[in-house]
């Protein structure tokens, strides 16, 4: 099993390369397929880490929980950005078919 630093330092990359690539590549969907894999692997990792953990984790705790907060910062910006493009594809579609019923009727 990968250690939380390497799974931490992977799931950095995922997000950094899908900041990165263009929506329309094929990549993307493996991409945020394997983000969803790392992302389960980090939850099962620090659920079985800090099972039992005292006030002497407490540092790692919020360092893991600010981490977390980061990733998810990261993923929202991502998110964002793809369902902007989506509607952006879908107004440019519309107009279109506008276009297309214009010409048709003349």
């Amino acid at each position: 099993m990968q250690s939380l630093f390497e799974l931490n330092e992977e799931l950095k990359k995922v997000l950094t390369t899908l900041n990165l690539v263009p929506a329309e590549d094929e990549s993307t969907d493996e991409l945020v397929l394997y983000l969803q894999e790392l992302v389960g692997k980090r939850q099962l990792l620090l659920t079985s880490i800090f099972a039992n953990a005292t006030d002497a984790d407490e540092s790692e705790l919020r360092k893991q929980l600010l981490l977390t907060q980061s990733f998810e910062a990261q993923a929202k910006v991502i998110l964002d950005h793809r369902q902007s493009l989506l509607h952006a594809g879908r107004k440019s579609k519309r107009l279109l078919n506008v276009y297309k019923a214009i010409d048709a009727n003349r």
